[in-house]
Order: structure tokens, then C-alpha cells, then sequence
């Protein structure tokens, strides 16, 4: 079992990130704390302060962000400015990362002043409650998932997320590049992220600045959307399947039955794994689509190498020894 490459775990990000980046779906409005930017989030789950503004100060985790939703606010209203103020300073005294209030509701003048004096974070989203749980639940999940990179390309053939690895200058983006021209979708080529989104479930993904974009010897750099079009495109991918392209000399013995399942560890998920000796005149773009349709039987548990072997030794039970 082959270890491909390391994990790098971002276990933190920043609460900025949260404000900062236009693409997210939050709306965020900073309200206080403006100095308190820099502090961390080290949990990704979504804490409702019910619990605590009842006086359970030990449910607060710091570590997460804290949200303020209609009941929440509504009751933090009713209490006298006096038990106001005590709860939100026992509540400050955690030194929580930050806050959120929901719907876009009116933040009370002492949880402002509270979060501007201790440098906490306090956001006012439009979102309902429910919405704005699942949009950033969805975000830290992804974003403090275990991560690391490739050198190969990503492509979705037949449905299958196909990763194809091999040394550099032995065609992998001439393969995929074949792949392309038959209609199948190109996610990422040259370098991939890859995120464990699940225990066992791994999607690969570009970075920015080369999405789209692949690299031809003899042509150079090339744009697969404005060739193709935003059909031969995908944004990111689920793998099922990695594929490495090896020079035929390097193999000792070559898979001829492929009843030896081998696997990859990839950020400590086993992925199904082949090798495919490559040699001039080989046709790798029908190997590798052969490899996807033979991958979707597999998981639908067909195995051609095991149903022959099976066959073979029915064959031998039946015939007498000579």
C-alpha cells in the first residue's frame, strides 16, 4: 500500500476570513470588534447560546463561533440592563472568537459595547438562523478539512473522478487532453487539491489561478473552457479512482488478471488505485475509459478477474485427474 503524499490539516482559520472573502454566502456586517479580526476558529461546529444565557457559562466553547438567533436576542432584551451586563461579561471572560447575530436583528447597546471593550468579533447577518448554520457549517467543514496536493490531472470520465499520476513527461495531460476531445470533463491538470470531506471520501478541486488552464508541450498554455466550453469543465470532483501512468521498463510484472486490488493511501483514505505501463502506441485515452466503465462494475460487484477464477476452478473440479 502506497502512501502518495501528506496531509497538511488546517486546524485554524482566522475570523477575518469570515468577512473578508466576497465569495461567501453570509452577508456579514461587522458591528464591534473590529480589532479582534485576527482571532481563531479551532472548531467548526456552530454554537447557539441558549444554554449560556441561562446562566450555563461552562457550555460556551470559545472555540466556535457563537450565535445570537431570535430567541436569543429576544431574550437577552427582556433581562434587566443590570443581569445584562453581568451575563455578557461572564460570557466575555471565555473570550469566545467571535458572534453572529441572525435575521438581521438589532444588536442590544451592551452587547456591542461588551464585544468593542474585549475586542470580540460581532456580526449581524440578514440570514435566517437555519441558513446561516448550514452556509458556514458547510465552509469550516471544508475549510479546516485535511488537505493536501498533487502533481496530475483530475478529470470526470463516465462519472468517475479519475486522478491520473505519473512522473513528469510521461503524458498525462496529452492523455487527458485525448479525454477531453471525447467529451469527458477536465477539473483540475498539472497540480490538484484534494479535501477529505468525509472519513472516506476525498473531491479534488484547482486552485484559481490555473482553473481551466492545462499545459501541452509543443503548444504551451492552453484554455479548456474557451476551446471547449463550460461543458468540458468541472469545478470540482468526488475521486473514486487514481490511475499513474508508468514507463513499461519499470513495472517487473505487469497486472495481467487483475485479481491483485491494489490501493493508494491518500490522506489516509485507501483509494482504488491502477498502474498502466505506458509504451509508444499504446492508446491510453480507451485504457483509461475502460478503467472507468470497469471501476462502475466493481462497485456494483461485478468482477470480471474473480468470476473467471471462480469459473476456472469449477472447470478443474469437474474434470477428472488424468
Amino acid at each position: 500500500m502506497t502512501n502518495y503524499s501528506d496531509a497538511t490539516i488546517d486546524t485554524t482559520i482566522e475570523v477575518k476570513e469570515l468577512f473578508e472573502n466576497p465569495d461567501r454566502k453570509f452577508e456579514l456586517q461587522l458591528l464591534a470588534g473590529k480589532k479582534g479580526l485576527n482571532r481563531e476558529i479551532k472548531d467548526p461546529h456552530i454554537q447557539k447560546l441558549g444554554l449560556v444565557l441561562a446562566g450555563e457559562f461552562h457550555y460556551l466553547n470559545p472555540h466556535r463561533i457563537q450565535l445570537f438567533g431570535n430567541k436569543e436576542i429576544t431574550y437577552l432584551n427582556g433581562l434587566t440592563e443590570e443581569t445584562q451586563k453581568d451575563i455578557l461579561e461572564k460570557m466575555g471572560e471565555k473570550n469566545p472568537c467571535c458572534f453572529i447575530i441572525s435575521r438581521g436583528m438589532s444588536a442590544p447597546e451592551n452587547l456591542i459595547n461588551a464585544c468593542n471593550h474585549r475586542n470580540i468579533p460581532l456580526f449581524l447577518s440578514p440570514l435566517k438562523t437555519s441558513q446561516l448554520i448550514d452556509y458556514l457549517s458547510q465552509f469550516l467543514k471544508e475549510r479546516m478539512a485535511p488537505t493536501t496536493t498533487v502533481h496530475g490531472v483530475l478529470l470526470d470520465v463516465f462519472g468517475v473522478g479519475v486522478l491520473i499520476l505519473g512522473k513528469s513527461g510521461i503524458g498525462k495531460s496529452e492523455c487527458a487532453l485525448d479525454l477531453i476531445t471525447r467529451g469527458h470533463r477536465l477539473v483540475s491538470d498539472d497540480v490538484v487539491k484534494i479535501i477529505q470531506t468525509e472519513p472516506t471520501t476525498l473531491f479534488g478541486t484547482s486552485f484559481n489561478l490555473i482553473k481551466n488552464l492545462m499545459e501541452i508541450r509543443g503548444l504551451g498554455i492552453i484554455n479548456i473552457r474557451d476551446l471547449f466550453g463550460v461543458e468540458a469543465i468541472r469545478k470540482r470532483k468526488k475521486i473514486d479512482l487514481v490511475v499513474e501512468l508508468v514507463d513499461w521498463l519499470s513495472i517487473e510484472k505487469p497486472e495481467r488478471l487483475g485479481l491483485d486490488q491494489k490501493t493508494l493511501k491518500i490522506l489516509n483514505v485507501d483509494m482504488p488505485f491502477i498502474r498502466i505501463p505506458v509504451t509508444p502506441g499504446r492508446n491510453l485515452t480507451t485504457i483509461i475509459e475502460v478503467a472507468a466503465r470497469n471501476h462502475i462494475l466493481r462497485i456494483s460487484g461485478i468482477l470480471t478477474p474473480m468470476e473467471l477464477e471462480k469459473h476456472l476452478l469449477k472447470k478443474m473440479r469437474e474434470e477428472p485427474h488424468g
